[in-house]
């Protein structure tokens, strides 16, 4: 698939989760889940069409402030204060690229994100399906990601493979975008009953 595709796929799924406004699960769950999904508009833009990584990655550490807002998670502002502090100890005490940097930020706010959407699950803060959309939504994005670390290790095996990871990375993203995105729904009792 072309950027722009792989773009416009993403942006589709936004306007997806907007839809669910008109019948939400619950008004605030949704607005936030648009957020989230709105950010990840910006950061596909950045990353996708004009390649700049750094903004990219910083909008997708607001996507995990956001999701972790949405699942009861780390509270904003202890998010952005956990990202600068891991985003400042690998820049300035160990010189790692700003571009390390920030992946690091985003890779521990992910797991915070990721942590809480599993407790969400097994709690039942979510009815069914919602609960599992938001599971497996949350796992195939957690795929993706362990995929593009990586395409962007730097092994020989990733440039080596590089058509099948940028695949598998993709297989993963856009049905777990997709998943998130249908989360926001409430869905008809017909649905709740069989699931």
């Amino acid at each position: 698939m072309t950027s722009i595709l792989k773009f416009s796929i993403i942006a589709a799924i936004f306007v997806i989760s907007l839809a669910s406004w008109r019948r939400p699960l619950n008004p605030r769950d949704a607005k936030l889940l648009s957020a989230a999904l709105a950010c990840t508009v910006v950061a596909d833009f950045f990353m996708l069409i004009t390649l700049n990584y750094e903004a990219g990655l910083l909008a997708f550490i607001c996507v995990q402030i956001l999701y972790n807002k949405r699942y009861g998670g780390l509270k904003a502002w202890h998010s952005a204060v956990l990202a600068a502090s891991f985003y400042a100890l690998a820049y300035f005490a160990f010189g790692a690229t700003a571009l390390f940097s920030l992946a690091l930020a985003y890779t521990v706010l992910f797991g915070f994100s990721f942590a809480a959407a599993i407790r969400c699950t097994v709690s039942g803060v979510y009815p069914s399906p919602n609960k599992y959309l938001i599971l497996f939504g949350m796992l195939g994005y957690a795929i993706c990601d362990v995929f593009v670390a990586l395409l962007n290790s730097g092994t020989l095996y990733a440039a080596q493979h590089e058509h099948m990871i940028v695949l598998i990375i993709w297989l993963f993203y856009i049905p777990g975008k997709f998943m998130l995105a249908a989360s926001g729904f409430k869905f008809p009792e017909k649905i709740l009953q069989t699931s």
